[in-house]
């Protein structure tokens, strides 16, 4: 199921890369004491900051992508799946500036 979330954030990375220009998408993980943190950045679309509390709601799609094909659902399976392993997941992004997904579990 893991698995499962990192394939849909990268996927969505691509998906919702900006029309024009070069798409780069970056892949890490932040290991510490107690938690490892896996990030997925890219440079596409973006949020809009207003939208950020309902990124991961079932059906909920942001205004600026309802030209791309989507169903709303796959930020929310993703979210429920982190929940259920004990993870955190949280997002930082902006329009036209890309997207940062974080995705955090206890070792």
């Amino acid at each position: 199921m893991v698995s499962q979330v990192l394939a849909n954030l990268l996927s969505n990375a691509i998906k919702y890369s900006l029309p024009s220009g070069q798409p780069k998408i970056v892949i890490d993980a932040i290991d510490n004491e107690t938690d490892i943190t896996y990030t997925i950045k890219d440079n596409g679309v973006g949020i809009d900051i207003k939208q950020l509390p309902r990124v991961f709601e079932l059906f909920k799609r942001m205004d600026n992508v309802q030209d791309i094909e989507g169903t709303g659902v796959g930020l929310a399976i993703v979210k429920r799946i982190v929940e259920k392993h004990n993870g955190k997941i949280w997002v930082d992004s902006k329009i036209n500036g890309g997207s940062t997904f974080f995705v955090s579990f206890k070792k």
